[in-house]
């Protein structure tokens, strides 16, 4: 019966948390991120949009812009959407307009570079690409380690709920 009111009480517990996180969340004052920042002419944008708003959509526009963008709530509250910079955005200093249903506009500047000469074109024959991460830095993995890799997961798993057995016994 005791985990059944230890659960019951984390979960009003964390409902009660997220229900003043939203209201403090509404009242905050809002952040803009623009990934990358300066952008390159016809490039793509990430805008990330923090505070100030409770909807569940909110609309970014620039003149830099090819169109509105439409931010999405996350989980965790951000608004994230993707845009696109004109190609013939100029370069230099350009204004976001964030338009929040029921707020005041916000507005949040970014930064337009300068075209660069083009790229070189890919190789006709390209290598693999580079290896980053864990995943890239292992080239010997065998079903020796594999099979290893599982048996300490099972053994671990074994171990704790014999563990929490126990404690449940007593």
């Amino acid at each position: 019966m005791r985990p059944v009111r230890i659960l019951t009480t984390a979960a009003l517990s964390s409902l009660a948390l997220g229900m003043g996180a939203a209201t403090v969340h509404a009242d905050t004052r809002p952040t803009l991120t623009v990934t990358p920042n300066p952008a390159t002419a016809g490039s793509s944008v990430s805008l990330a949009l923090n505070g100030g708003c409770d909807a569940s959509t909110v609309t970014a526009s620039s003149g830099a812009f090819t169109g509105s963008v439409v931010l999405s709530a996350g989980s965790n509250g951000t608004y994230r959407g993707t845009g696109t910079v004109r190609r013939d955005a100029r370069a230099g200093s350009h204004t976001i307009t964030i338009a929040c249903p029921n707020g005041g506009p916000s507005s949040f500047t970014f930064t337009v570079r300068a075209t660069s000469s083009p790229s070189p074109s890919p190789s006709p024959n390209p290598s693999m690409g580079a290896r980053g991460g864990l995943g890239g830095s292992v080239t010997d993995m065998d079903s020796t380690k594999i099979w290893a890799g599982a048996a300490l997961v099972t053994v671990a798993a074994a171990g704790t709920t014999l563990v929490l057995r126990r404690r449940a016994k007593h």
